[in-house]
C-alpha cells in the first residue's frame, strides 16, 4: 500500500499542479473540511474551488465572448423596440409561460441531480489525498450521468458534424469559391490544405466531446476536442465571414452593424461573427473547465485513454510530415498533376496504420522484453495496465490489415510495380522487425537507419511512384531533411531508455555513442535538418525552404530541455511535436514560394501556422 501511495504521489508531482506548496495548503484545507464535518455543504474552501469560478482573464473573457452576442442583440433591441414589436414580435405566436419551461428544465429541481450533488461532496471529504481512486471517476463534473447530459454534447456539437459533411460534399466548390479567395494571394494548394484542415478538425473535436461523456477520459478529450473545435471556429470565421470571397469586413459599407442604412450583407456577417465569438467563449469555458478538474481531482487514465496511448498519435508526425513536404514539392515545385482526394488521403491514411503497427508492436516487445518498466518507462500502455496485451494484439491485427488493404490494392493498381511492391514489403518488415523477429533491429544498433529508410527515401519513393508513377530526384531531396527530424524522435526516446535498453540487452546508437556523444548526436540531426532544408533550397532555386528555419528557436529549446532530468520523460513527444513543426513549415515554405520570388504572405501564413501549431501542441 505504501509503494502504491509513493507511486501515485510521484506520478502526481509530474503532471498536476498540486504539487505547488499554494495547491498542497488548499487541498489540506479542503480534506480537514470534509473530515470534519461530513454534511457541510456551503465552506470557503468548497467555493475555492469551484470549477466555475474565474481564476485568471482568460476565463472571464471566454464568459465575455459567450455572452457578448446576447449583450449585442439586446442592445439592437432595445434601439429598435417599436420597429420589432409591430414588424416582428406582435404577429408572433404567444410563448409558454417561462416560469413553467424554467421549472421544468431547472437542473435544480431534480431529486436525481440533488443525490449526485450529496455523493460528490461526499466522495471529495473521504480521501482528499488519494490521486488515482474510482470515485473519482463518478464524481467528474463532465461525466454524462442521464441522457440529458450527453444529448446535451450531442446537440451541441451537432453543428460541427452537419456543417463539416457539407463541407466534405460541396469540398472543390467551397474551396474555389470560399476559401481560396480569402487567402489570396496565397496558393490554391494552401486553400485545399486549410480546407482539409478544417474537416478533419471539426468531425475529430465533435467526436472527442462526445466522448467526453463516458468516462475519465472525458477531461483528455474535452481538452483536446475544443482545442480542434477551436482552430476549426477560427479558419471559418476568417474564411466564411471576415473575408468572404475575398471581400474583408471592413471594406463595406461604412455604416455600423446597428445602422438601419447598414447593408444586409454586413448585418448577416456580423451576426454569424458574434455567434462564432459566442461558441468559441463556450469552448474555451468547457476547456478551462476539465484542466481545472484534472488538476484538482487527478485520475487513472481510463480504457479509452489507454487505446490512445497505445497508439501513441503524436508519433504520426513522423509519417505525415515528410508527406507534406513530398506533396508540397510534386504539386507545386513540379507541377505534377496528383489523382485525387481519395487516393492521397487513403495513402496518409494507410501510412498512419503502418506507424501504429509498429507502435503497438514496439509496445509489446518492449515490455515483454523488461525494457518498459513502471520507474523508467515513457509508453505507459501495458506498464500501467492500461490496456492487457489481448488488446493490444487485436489492435496490430487491425491496424495490420488496413495497412495490408492499401498495400494489395497499390501494387494491383501500378501493374504490379516492383518499386511499389519491393518497397512495401520492405517497409512492412523494418516497420515490424523494428522490436519483434528473430533478429530486431534496435537490439543490433540499427533502428537508426530502419526509421531512416521507413521514413525517408524508401516511404517517399513508395508514395510517389503511387501518385505520379515515379520518384523524382527533388522529392527525395527534401524530405531527407524532414526525415532527420524524425530521426532525431528516435534519438530522444533512445536516451531517455538507455539504462533499461543496457540491462535488456539492446545495443541501440545512445549506448554506443554514450550519453555525452548521444545529446551531441541529438543536436546535430536536428540542427542538419534545418541546413539541410536551406542547402536543399539553394540547389533546387526554391526560396521557401527557408521557412523551415522557422521552427529553428524550438529546435533550440528542445536541444536544452533534453539536458533536463526532469522533463526528459517525454522529450520524445517533444520532438515529434517539432518535427511537425518543421514538416509544415517547409511544406507551406515551399507551396507559398516554390521560386526565387520571395512573398511576405506566403512567410507570415507559415509563420501563423507555426504559431498555432506551437499553442496546439502545448
Amino acid at each position: 500500500m505504501r509503494q502504491r501511495r509513493k507511486d501515485d504521489a510521484t506520478v502526481d508531482a509530474q503532471f498536476s499542479p498540486s504539487s505547488s506548496p499554494a495547491r498542497n495548503q488548499d487541498d489540506t484545507k479542503v480534506g480537514k473540511t470534509s473530515g470534519a464535518n461530513a454534511t457541510s455543504v456551503y465552506t470557503e474552501s468548497a467555493q475555492n474551488a469551484s470549477l466555475l469560478k474565474a481564476r485568471c482573464m482568460k476565463d472571464f473573457l471566454a464568459r465575455a465572448c459567450f455572452v457578448g452576442i446576447f449583450v449585442t442583440e439586446n442592445m439592437l433591441h432595445s434601439t429598435y423596440f417599436e420597429l420589432e414589436v409591430d414588424t416582428m414580435v406582435h404577429n408572433a405566436p404567444a410563448k409558454k409561460d417561462d416560469a413553467t419551461v424554467d421549472a421544468t428544465s431547472s437542473p435544480s429541481s431534480s431529486p436525481v441531480r440533488k443525490q449526485d450533488e450529496t455523493k460528490v461532496d461526499a466522495k471529495n471529504g473521504a480521501n482528499a489525498t488519494s490521486v488515482y481512486k474510482d470515485k473519482a471517476q463518478t464524481a467528474s463534473l463532465l461525466k454524462a450521468r442521464c441522457l440529458k447530459d450527453f444529448l446535451a454534447r450531442a446537440c451541441f456539437v451537432g453543428i460541427f458534424v452537419t456543417e463539416n459533411m457539407l463541407h466534405s460534399t460541396y469540398f472543390e466548390l467551397e474551396v474555389d469559391t470560399m476559401v481560396h479567395p480569402a487567402l489570396a494571394p496565397l496558393p490554391r494548394e494552401a486553400a485545399v490544405a486549410l480546407h482539409l484542415v478544417l474537416i478533419v478538425f471539426g468531425f475529430c473535436g465533435a467526436i472527442f466531446v462526445l466522448l467526453s461523456s463516458f468516462d475519465t477520459a472525458g477531461r483528455t478529450a474535452l481538452t483536446k476536442g475544443t482545442s480542434m473545435m477551436l482552430v476549426f471556429m477560427g479558419i471559418i470565421t476568417w474564411t466564411w465571414w471576415i473575408n468572404r470571397h475575398g471581400m474583408p469586413y471592413w471594406q463595406l459599407d461604412p455604416y455600423p452593424f446597428w445602422d438601419i442604412r447598414c447593408s444586409a450583407e454586413k448585418k448577416n456577417r456580423t451576426v454569424h461573427i458574434l455567434k462564432n465569438i459566442s461558441i468559441i467563449g463556450a469552448l474555451t469555458i468547457f476547456q478551462q473547465m476539465a484542466k481545472y478538474e484534472q488538476d484538482a481531482q487527478p485520475a487513472k487514465p481510463s480504457f479509452f485513454e489507454g487505446l490512445i496511448t497505445a497508439l501513441r498519435p503524436w508519433t504520426f508526425t513522423s509519417t505525415l510530415a515528410p508527406q507534406l513536404v513530398s506533396l508540397a514539392v510534386l504539386r507545386c515545385m513540379l507541377k505534377l498533376e496528383l489523382p485525387g482526394y481519395r487516393v492521397t488521403l487513403a495513402l496518409l491514411f494507410s501510412l498512419v496504420a503502418v506507424q501504429a503497427t509498429a507502435n503497438l508492436v514496439n509496445s509489446w516487445r518492449d515490455f515483454v522484453k523488461g525494457v518498459d518498466t513502471k520507474e523508467s518507462a515513457g509508453d505507459r500502455t501495458l506498464v500501467d495496465n492500461l490496456v492487457s496485451i489481448q488488446t493490444l494484439q487485436v489492435l496490430i491485427v487491425l491496424s495490420l490489415t488496413c495497412w495490408l488493404s492499401f498495400f494489395f490494392w497499390s501494387v494491383i493498381a501500378t501493374d504490379f510495380s516492383p518499386v511499389v511492391l519491393g518497397l512495401a514489403v520492405l517497409g512492412t518488415f523494418l516497420a515490424i522487425g523494428y522490436t519483434a523477429g528473430p533478429a530486431p533491429l534496435k537490439y543490433l544498433g540499427l533502428g537508426d537507419l530502419a526509421v531512416f529508410v521507413c521514413f525517408g527515401p524508401g516511404v517517399v519513393a513508395y508514395s510517389t511512384t503511387i501518385l505520379v508513377g515515379y520518384v523524382p530526384l527533388e522529392v527525395i531531396v527534401f524530405t531527407v531533411p524532414t526525415t532527420l527530424y524524425v530521426i532525431a524522435i528516435l534519438q530522444a526516446n533512445n536516451y531517455r531508455d538507455m539504462e533499461a535498453d543496457q540491462h535488456s540487452g539492446a545495443r541501440t546508437l545512445a549506448i554506443l555513442l554514450g550519453p555525452r556523444g548521444s545529446l551531441a548526436y541529438y543536436g546535430l540531426l536536428l540542427f542538419s535538418a534545418h541546413a539541410g532544408a536551406v542547402a536543399a533550397g539553394y540547389w533546387y532555386n526554391c526560396l521557401g525552404a527557408t521557412a523551415s528555419l522557422l521552427v529553428l528557436p524550438q529546435s533550440i529549446w528542445l536541444c536544452l530541455r533534453i539536458q533536463n532530468q526532469a522533463t526528459l520523460r517525454t522529450q520524445d513527444e517533444e520532438t515529434a511535436k517539432s518535427a511537425m513543426m518543421f514538416g509544415v513549415a517547409l511544406a507551406l515554405g515551399i507551396m507559398t514560394m516554390p521560386g526565387t520570388e520571395f512573398s511576405m504572405h506566403g512567410l507570415g501564413a507559415t509563420a501563423l501556422v507555426v504559431v498555432v501549431l506551437k499553442l496546439f501542441a502545448d
